[in-house]
């Protein structure tokens, strides 16, 4: 039986009716690295010896009747998350080794729930850049045409999803991370709502509330199920979304109508043809439907600039020693050292005008139940090409991810779908 590319909610039914074993699934997933990843570089660590284990005692489980909801299903995490049994460094050399001893909630709950974690994912310098090339690990490839980025800062995890090695790929998203790769590699990644997910016990928020942990899949299924068993606060965090009335899975049974706005460009910013066409297509398979659907859309001008702010001071944060230093990326060590020079009343102006803002932001969503827009404005560009400019990296950027960074800044939950 072919195993890659089967959505975890199959995969459960397999092992559940016992057509196929965790030790199999396991088994099945490190030979598809083995044959899939030297071309992409999509791994960081990888974790065999371990995942075996897990899957012989999820056996024991099984045979006992104890059998959890993803018991023996196989998951990877982003290079940037807390790992009890393995590194957790960053995608940074400066922090190559580092072991923090202790899971991330998200993580903990994917465990608990029976889950296997099978390694850690490539992801930019404290995935700061919206495409996988770290000096770390190298570039991580697109799938599907490999002198072309995968996207990032979550590039591995959503390669990992494309060429089928895990169904279940945790990520993060302070800017777009989630969406950029899973748009760039054809795959589906949701940026849930802030805190929606704990991002404890390390941290009670990032970057000033704008980054956030979700999944890379390759069907909604997968994603509405990663939510409904990681979802929900931990002991100790600031704050937390309200919970959901109904399961995340059992919400993609509802039918009913929907008033949905849709932009194809964003103030004033170019958009590439062939992705505006794919959104006209999408509105128009939504009117099908039965959706209203009207051209809409709020500014996210005022967002830019308090947006800007706050995220360079998240990575202007890290204590670092001056060997570390020497060890950040040309392009950090910029952003880093622009973060030192900001002062704090003006990240806390920044803060305050961000949440403004937003507010005005969140207005127009009381009349539309979704905006639908391009997840970038132009396809995947080659590897090396974005960002060359150290010091005006974002000038290269802005455009490109017109439509990703605005919902860090108002929290909202965001998704990119493919659309073909």
């Amino acid at each position: 039986m072919e195993l890659a590319g089967l959505p975890a909610l199959e995969l459960a039914s397999l092992i559940a009716s016992r057509d196929c074993s965790p030790v199999e699934l396991i088994d099945a997933t490190f030979a598809r690295i083995e044959t899939a990843n030297p071309a992409v570089n999509a791994f960081a660590w990888l974790r065999r010896d371990g995942a075996m284990d897990d899957a012989r005692a999820a056996e024991k489980r099984i045979a006992a009747g104890e059998a959890r909801p993803l018991e023996g299903i196989p998951f990877t995490a982003k290079a940037l998350a807390a790992i009890a049994d393995g590194p957790t460094n960053l995608g940074s050399r400066a922090f190559q080794g580092q072991h923090v001893g202790v899971d991330a909630g998200v993580v903990s709950r994917l465990r608990s729930s029976g889950a296997i974690l099978i390694g850690t994912t490539t992801a930019s310098e404290f995935g700061n850049r919206p495409t996988t090339e770290s000096a770390l690990f190298g570039a991580t490839r697109n799938p599907w045409n490999l002198e072309r980025t995968s996207g990032g800062s979550s590039g591995g995890a959503a390669v990992s999803a494309a060429l089928g090695i895990a169904s279940l790929n945790q990520a993060s998203d302070g800017g777009g991370s989630i969406r950029i790769p899973a748009a760039c590699c054809g795959v589906y990644g949701l940026k849930p709502a802030r805190a929606r997910i704990t991002l404890g016990p390390l941290l009670g928020e990032d970057w000033g509330g704008l980054d956030v942990t979700g999944p890379i899949t390759r069907t909604v299924g997968d994603a509405a199920t990663f939510l409904d068993l990681t979802a929900g606060p931990a002991v100790g965090d600031p704050y937390w979304a309200p919970p959901p009335p109904r399961s995340f899975l059992s919400a993609l049974d509802e039918r009913r109508p929907l008033t949905i706005a849709v932009a194809y460009e964003r103030d004033g910013e170019t958009v590439d043809p062939e992705c505006s066409a794919k959104v006209a297509e999408t509105a128009g398979l939504l009117r099908s439907l039965g959706h209203a659907v009207t051209e809409a859309a709020p500014s996210f001008l005022p967002l830019e600039q308090p947006y800007l702010v706050v995220s360079t001071i998240g990575i202007g944060v890290l204590d670092l020693t001056d060997e570390q230093l020497d060890l950040l990326e040309p392009r950090t060590r910029v952003i880093f050292d622009a973060a030192r020079e900001t002062k704090a009343v003006e990240y806390v102006r920044a803060l305050n005008e961000m949440h403004l803002q937003a507010r005005k932001v969140a207005e127009f969503f009381e009349e539309y139940d979704a905006l639908l827009t391009p997840t970038l404005s132009r396809p995947a560009p080659p590897i090396g090409e974005i960002g060359k400019d150290i010091h005006g990296a974002w000038n290269d950027y802005r455009n490109w991810l017109c439509w990703t960074w605005p919902f860090n800044v108002t929290g909202q939950p965001a998704a990119s779908v493919p659309a073909g």
